[in-house]
């Protein structure tokens, strides 16, 4: 098993782009951000999908990771589902995102379950995108019970933060030496 980030920086450094672009936008509460906001989501989560399925063939590593081949076609479901319910109320929108985000909280506890394994304490990384991923997933779920400006400031703080962690990960995986 392979983790999907760690050998990818550039990836790590476009999923902190967008959290911080999508930080923006919450903390300036644009109007109907919730269903763009989904669209938005699912490119991102379709374009991860696609990379982490089609990145083995063009690299020519020889192999397809399973582990990568399985959570870029689920990247891939979510991005669709995202994409057919992007006209059903907000809250059912907000409910397929949160999905979303504990899903990739268990990958990103899985993944750095593997780097811990290996020894590899860059698996410090993922515990910490794991935690802000409950905590992103936490402010959407409070989103379900009631929407107020300071709870979509909130979010989009802890976007912001997200976003910047992941572009310093990003940083630092790109500065270390692969074998």
């Amino acid at each position: 098993m392979s983790p999907k980030y760690y050998d990818k920086s550039w990836l790590q450094a476009f999923k902190g782009g967008f959290l911080i672009i999508l930080g923006v936008f919450s903390m300036l509460q644009v109007y109907g951000s919730i269903k763009s906001l989904a669209m938005v989501f699912s490119f991102f989560i379709g374009l991860t999908g696609f990379v982490l399925i089609i990145a083995p063939i063009i690299l020519k590593k020889g192999k397809i990771v399973s582990w990568n081949f399985l959570t870029g076609v689920l990247n891939i479901v979510f991005a669709l589902l995202l994409i057919f319910i992007a006209d059903h109320p907000s809250a059912q929108i907000v409910w397929a995102l949160l999905v979303w985000v504990i899903f990739n909280a268990l990958t990103e506890i899985i993944e750095a379950l593997i780097l811990f394994a290996r020894g590899n304490a860059f698996g410090g990384i993922f515990v910490i995108n794991a935690l802000l991923s409950f905590l992103l997933g936490y402010g959407l779920y409070l989103i379900l019970v009631d929407v107020t400006p300071e709870k979509l400031f909130n979010i989009g703080l802890i976007a912001v933060v997200f976003g910047l962690i992941n572009e310093l990960s990003a940083f630092m995986l790109s500065s270390i030496k692969k074998p």
